[in-house]
């Protein structure tokens, strides 16, 4: 069972809390989200701690929950000036080194210093829901807000990363591109309280037969062609929390499609912060590069870059 963002929830009392949801993956029957049954209540109005319980059975009747704690405070350190979200692609080991090394490949050592530093910090990790109200200036979020992404569900994330992101319990999306073979074993293989998966298109992740943007395929397609590529991927995930733009192409008619197949945000490869106002259908992100040392990261986190 996923949690939708961070399993500490803080809400600024007066504000609505934001139900984000939980995701649940059984290893033989796949996605029973729809059988994920939610509890407890939560009084925005009113300062204290709350409990929401998740409870999931499968077809074997067997159950099992997970909890979000729910903290409404009277006061918050609010951000004012953008949320980071960082984007990621490979990790990789010293004994397991790619053969050809770029800016995407991110030394696993370096990854966990930091999520040590991000923890350490006390970094909150808003789900897509509450960055949407966000985005649409009806919701506080804490100044130290971070989201953390992983483009392409690349093996090396998978194998090294996840387990890091479960040691230091800190929750991520992996976009996945849906439509090739080894897809759908990866949503249970690597399933994982951490990782939400998110889409990366189901057949956009090809070159299109077109010289425009990095001339992806999204290029080629209509509006209703582009809903039925986001529906498809929609089906297999059973998830539409947000998006990532195969090559950072973003066509004239898919925020559009996007918005009609339901999808609350998508993203594109362009630096910068997410901010109040922004178009959620074209959101900026921070790549994190693999040569910057942690004081670059932290500053990525904390500013941008000088955005």
């Amino acid at each position: 069972m996923t949690l939708n963002g961070d399993a500490d929830t803080i809400v600024k009392r007066g504000e609505s809390y934001i139900e984000s949801g939980c995701h649940a993956i059984d290893k033989q029957e796949g996605n029973i989200t729809d059988n994920v049954q939610i509890s407890g209540n939560v009084d925005a109005s009113k300062a204290g701690d709350y409990t929401v319980t998740y409870t999931v059975r499968n077809a074997a009747n067997m159950e099992t929950s997970t909890t979000r704690t729910v903290h409404v405070v009277d006061t918050m350190d609010a951000d004012t000036d953008g949320i980071s979200v960082m984007m990621y692609h490979y990790i990789y080991t010293e004994s397991n080194p790619p053969e050809e090394p770029d800016a995407n490949y991110l030394l696993d050592t370096k990854f966990e210093a930091q999520l040590k530093w991000l923890t350490e910090n006390d970094y909150y990790f808003p789900s897509y829901e509450e960055l949407r109200a966000y985005i649409d200036g009806t919701h506080s979020l804490p100044r130290k807000s971070v989201v953390l992404t992983f483009d392409d569900a690349e093996d090396g994330f998978l194998q090294f990363g996840v387990p890091l992101l479960e040691k230091y319990q800190v929750p991520a999306t992996s976009f996945i591109i849906c439509g090739r073979p080894e897809s759908a074993e990866k949503l249970t293989k690597y399933a994982s309280p951490y990782i939400s998966f998110q889409s990366h298109s189901f057949d956009l992740h090809e070159d299109g037969n077109n010289s425009i943007g990095r001339g992806g395929r999204i290029y080629d397609l209509s509006e209703a062609e582009l809903v039925q590529d986001c529906e498809k991927a929609i089906a297999m995930l059973g998830t539409n929390e947000a998006f990532a733009y195969p090559f950072g192409d973003v066509s004239d008619a898919a925020p559009s499609a996007l918005k009609q197949a339901g999808y609350l945000c998508a993203f594109t490869i362009i630096n910068g912060q997410v901010k109040p106002g922004d178009d959620p259908y074209r959101l900026v992100r921070m790549r994190a590069l693999a040569e910057s040392p942690l004081e670059g990261f932290v500053y990525q986190v904390e500013h941008g870059l000088g955005d």
